[in-house]
């Protein structure tokens, strides 16, 4: 086994690693589905915040992007799309919060 504890590849790191980034797909789509109004416009925003995120990451941070980024680029973008899906799942949880009468 190799660094990490790989076998074929796969380690322990990178599926730490796609678990959280599914987790801010999944904070994206919550999000969007606990705006306000009617149940289509929810599951469009859900699918344009996943979207939102899941093109940029595709093109620049994915093991197999076209326009990789290096060093300190990387290290903000990743910082700020990790950031958004925190804010999501925080801003999800205060409005069904919200909904809920609780507050």
């Amino acid at each position: 086994m190799a660094a990490g504890g790989s076998a074929g590849g796969l380690t322990l790191l990178g599926v730490a690693a796609f678990a959280v980034e599914l987790a801010v797909y999944a904070a994206a789509g919550w999000w969007g589905w606990a705006r306000p109004g009617r149940r289509a416009w929810r599951l469009s925003a859900a699918v344009a915040a996943v979207l939102g995120l899941a093109l940029p990451w595709g093109w620049f941070a994915a093991p197999t992007a076209n326009h990789p980024l290096h060093g300190a680029a990387r290290a903000v973008f990743e910082l700020c799309w990790f950031g958004a899906g925190a804010l999501a799942a925080v801003r999800a949880r205060d409005a069904r919060r919200g909904a809920q009468g609780g507050g």
